[in-house]
């Protein structure tokens, strides 16, 4: 897994010491000479425009002097170099000068700009004696990015004695360095201005930027796991009843009760007469019918009449030797007609 690079609100609010772990690591596994310089430099810029940031008289000592002493010479190196002399003695500093330049002339082409701004990263008391003495300061510093657009940034606890020349000389050496972006666009190419203000904090609360790095760390070390499809897949969804469907719904639901009741007796009675061959050839799986083809028609009107005529002589023989008067057999003929109409409504209903 790569490491991931410093951000520029790591550099300027993480404590020296777990930024210089950090540095140390992300070299060891990157071996990313060019980056890990501009980290550097970027570090003693703000050890020299705030205060408080580190004990360390040289950052990052083993790693620059392993990478001045061992590392292949860059563009990098020749540019930032004057920036490190102090990090050796003067035996060292001229094998270091052999190996990057070809000569003193050079040397002065390649370090102009760096030996120019070298003066402004000295450290300087920061004891103010005035009104001001026990006052806070922050720094606004204006830039503008590579794509043309002014943008400010702050920083804070600021050193509260450099003065204006040393402040700006210090802040341009930013517009050196390559490794700010946001989307791919350089953000301090040019320097255009600052102002220093100084207040009486109140109360104050600082987000631990150390905290943030451990969980980071954590995540790096310990990715989390992804989530198996199954889980994803996850919960089961719940049945939902099944409904019955109710054959030739949609021609019916609109017909009053009694004349569904009076379809009802005629479609059970023309059932009751079929042929028992047929229906034992159907059960009997002989006859190929597609699913659709399941649901019966309704019959013509003329068999409804004719079906309801046998219906009506097979009653009348029966009445004739029950014993019963005419009035009666009448009496409970419309009663069990009632019941029966009334149950098979309720029964259609019901399915």
């Amino acid at each position: 897994m790569q490491m991931k690079r410093l951000e520029k609100r790591q550099l300027f609010n993480m404590l020296g010491s777990n930024l210089e772990k950090r540095i140390i690591k992300f070299y060891g596994e990157t071996k990313d000479v060019s980056t890990v310089i501009e980290y550097v430099v970027t570090l003693l810029v703000r050890q020299a425009l705030t205060l408080n940031f580190s004990d360390i008289p040289f950052i990052c000592q083993d790693v620059i002097r392993e990478i001045f002493l061992n590392a292949a010479p860059t563009n990098t190196l020749r540019r930032f170099s004057v920036f490190f002399e102090d990090y050796f003695d003067k035996n060292e500093w001229k094998i270091i000068s052999a190996r990057l330049y070809r000569d003193n002339t050079n040397f002065l082409a390649a370090t102009e700009e760096a030996r120019l701004y070298k003066a402004y990263l000295k450290e300087k008391d920061p004891t103010r004696t005035d009104e001001l003495a026990d006052h806070q300061f922050v720094l606004k510093s204006v830039f503008i990015g590579a794509n043309g657009r002014k943008h400010t940034w702050t920083l804070k606890n600021a050193h509260p004695t450099k003065n204006r020349e040393e402040v700006a000389g210090a802040l341009k050496i930013l517009t050196m360095l390559t490794i700010f972006e946001t989307n791919g666009v350089r953000k301090f190419c040019e320097f255009v201005d600052f102002h220093r203000d100084a207040f009486k904090p109140d109360l104050q609360f600082i987000e631990e930027e150390e905290q943030a790095e451990a969980v980071e760390e954590t995540a790096e070390k310990n990715p989390p796991k992804p989530k198996s499809s199954k889980k994803a897949a996850g919960k089961k969804t719940e049945k939902q009843p099944k409904n019955t469907p109710i054959g030739n719904y949609e021609d019916s639901k609109d017909l009053p009760v009694r004349d569904l009741i009076d379809r009802q007796l005629a479609d059970q009675s023309i059932s009751s007469e079929r042929d028992p061959n047929e229906s034992a050839e159907q059960s009997s799986g002989t006859l190929e019918t597609p699913p659709d083809s399941t649901k019966e028609k309704d019959p013509p009107a003329d068999q409804h009449s004719s079906a309801k005529k046998q219906k009506k002589a097979g009653k009348q023989e029966t009445n004739q030797t029950s014993g019963k008067s005419q009035e009666q057999r009448d009496k409970e003929k419309d009663e069990r007609k009632l019941r029966n109409k009334v149950a098979k409504y309720f029964k259609k209903r019901g399915k």
